[in-house]
């Protein structure tokens, strides 16, 4: 399934595409859930066409492969989890017999890109151009909002009100980031005032944490202080690269929050609430999760409610995209997590090699460090 600039591309309308294919060559960037053996069979379809130059290699990031012809990249297969893979298989949009990526998540790409200030911010201006285009011909579109609950209620809301102030006021001392429910309240000022009704104080939030299991015992503690007792942590694992574990946090059988560690450095803005410096999360970063959310296949995420928010959110975005301050500055260079680079890569990579230099029949190597020339093979039997 194809992504990125190609995947935009190739969905839009003619007068709107941005590749001259008279000019540069486009490489394709593409999921697939057995990535090793997709950049092998490409390599061999070039070889059979009688393409002398033709090699199969690991990208810096593991789980990525690059296939190149006559030293020219063609493609960039990325390893995604099956479930994932198929969660996007189902909405993706034909084109000429190839399978692109569903508009919603290529602009969770872009926001993830645009979210993150420790990452390749030479890129931005491109990524804007592009969401820009994918967005006047693909609107982030959402039904029936109306009827549709922005926030987890709770079965048992006799103590709701309480259990809202301590767990908001333990996450203000943690220094979490907010993105969900919470932060989406936030926002709401900037909202049209027949939806500012549907945020009210209820314990539903949604947090990035360095260190979430110890966020989540913290919360645990503050809760038993005011004599909330039933209160389980419960670890849920990630989606691939996509969702990073995370833990969810139930007082009986209600959910009040959901705590992430950070896969990046998502940017956010620090703005006060009850004489509190509180970190609520860029628009960016929370569109890039809520998107991400619905691909995710868990029982826990509306995909109704994820998209009439997500909605809401981007219509704040671009009613105020002049406003650059505060709450709305969008290009925000504070970020919580931690930017791999590409030195660390490398590093990875270097002591994997050491790790695994004497098994290079394994597949693990072969993940590793694939370097696959099928023509080579030809001219050592000749």
């Amino acid at each position: 399934i194809c992504y990125g600039g190609t995947a935009i591309n190739n969905i839009l309308p003619k007068q709107d595409q941005f590749y001259n294919k008279d000019v540069e060559i486009p490489d394709y960037d593409f999921y697939s859930a057995n990535a090793l053996n997709d950049a092998k069979e490409l390599v061999d379809i070039y070889a059979a066409n009688g393409f002398q130059e033709v090699e199969g290699k690991s990208g810096q990031h593991h789980g990525t492969y690059k296939v190149f012809v006559n030293f020219i990249p063609v493609a960039d297969i990325t390893s995604i989890p099956k479930e994932l893979f198929n969660a996007i298989k189902k909405e993706a949009i034909k084109v000429a017999g190839i399978l692109y990526s569903p508009p919603n998540l290529l602009r969770m790409n872009m926001f993830l890109e645009l979210s993150r200030p420790a990452g390749d911010i030479s890129r931005w201006e491109k990524v804007l151009k592009r969401l820009t285009l994918l967005n006047k011909h693909y609107p982030l579109s959402a039904k029936q909002c109306a009827t549709v609950e922005f926030q987890r209620q709770m079965a048992d809301s006799e103590y709701a009100d309480n259990i809202y102030e301590n767990v908001q006021r333990t996450f203000m001392d943690q220094g979490v980031v907010f993105f969900g429910g919470y932060a989406l309240s936030m926002y709401s000022q900037y909202m049209p005032k027949n939806l500012r009704h549907k945020l009210e104080k209820i314990p539903d939030f949604d947090v990035l944490s360095e260190e979430p299991l110890l966020t989540a015992q913290i919360v645990k503690e503050r809760l038993a202080d005011i004599n909330v007792k039933d209160v389980k942590i419960i670890k849920r694992p990630g989606v691939g690269e996509v969702i990073a574990p995370h833990y969810e946090i139930k007082v009986g059988k209600d959910t009040i929050a959901f705590i992430y560690q950070p896969l990046a450095c998502h940017s956010y803005n620090v703005v006060k609430d009850s004489g509190y410096d509180v970190k609520i999360a860029t628009i960016d970063t929370m569109l890039s999760f809520w998107l991400a959310f619905l691909y995710a296949n868990r029982p826990y995420y509306d995909k109704d409610r994820i998209l009439c928010m997500s909605k809401y959110l981007f219509d704040v975005q671009e009613k105020n995209r002049l406003a650059q301050k505060g709450l709305l500055k969008r290009f925000s260079i504070n970020c919580m997590g931690h930017q791999e680079t590409v030195e660390e890569m490398r590093a990875e990579k270097a002591e994997k090699y050491n790790e695994l230099k004497d098994k290079k029949k394994d597949e693990e190597y072969e993940e590793w460090f694939l370097r696959y020339r099928p023509t080579e093979k030809k001219e050592e039997i000749k």
